[in-house]
């Protein structure tokens, strides 16, 4: 299941960091292009595992006294999936829910966190790093 959250962590990252990618290496915009094409389904697929990985931490919360930094790692990485996913399926969302008080109060918080998006986005690629290095190691 880490593979998963990892390959997560690592495309939501790059669809958040997008716009700086394509400013400092313009030949990257047409693969960029082609995943932020899919964005909406990546933020949707992404917001069901953040939660998902929500509700494992909250399951898990009695790990917290054996493996502190493990489990906020989790936590951040679950909270942050959560977050940039909101950003990028929002419109997707509206299209699938259409527009009721629910997706209205989505759509809010998600306007709140889109100044956020590109740190969001590193903040998710240096956690795959870090997953991906405390796996190796």
């Amino acid at each position: 299941m880490w593979i998963v959250g990892l390959l997560m962590l690592v495309a939501l990252g790059v669809l958040g960091v997008a716009s700086w990618l394509k400013s400092k290496k313009p030949e990257a915009a047409g693969p960029l292009a082609q995943l932020e094409g899919v964005s909406g389904w990546v933020g949707l697929v992404g917001l069901v595992w953040g939660v998902f990985g929500l509700i494992q931490w909250i399951g898990a919360m009695g790990a917290i006294s054996v493996a502190p930094v493990m489990m906020l790692v989790a936590l951040a990485s679950a909270l942050s999936i959560i977050a940039l996913s909101l950003i990028l399926a929002m419109p997707t969302v509206k299209t699938l829910a259409g527009s009721n008080g629910f997706t209205v109060a989505l759509e809010q918080t998600a306007g709140k966190l889109g100044p956020f998006k590109m740190v969001l986005g590193f903040v998710c690629l240096g956690l795959a790093v870090w997953s991906l290095v405390m796996r190796v190691v």
